[in-house]
């Protein structure tokens, strides 16, 4: 019985570890390190040549958001979480 409720709670803990989405930071929205600029005059460049993309990643369940810098080659695979950013 302990063993078919573990299994369980570890199911079900997994898959909350899984439900997040990404939001991609536009070229015109205010850079994710505060400095007061535009992300595409802080950031970008850099970003550009490295072919990387900022992303908020935020958690399904919590609301949280976290900033993650990805390479366009990883975000393109997990391009089923993308979410637009509709204001």
């Amino acid at each position: 019985m302990k063993n078919i409720l573990n299994n369980l709670l570890t199911f079900f803990n997994n898959t909350e570890k899984d439900s997040f989405h990404y939001v991609r930071i536009e070229r015109n929205d205010k850079c994710f390190c505060n400095s007061g600029k535009k992300y595409k005059a802080c950031h970008y460049p850099e970003h550009q040549k490295k072919s990387k993309i900022a992303v908020k990643k935020i958690s399904e369940t919590t609301g949280e958001e976290q900033i993650k810098v990805l390479s366009v080659k990883r975000l393109r695979k997990e391009y089923y979480r993308v979410k637009s950013n509709v204001h």
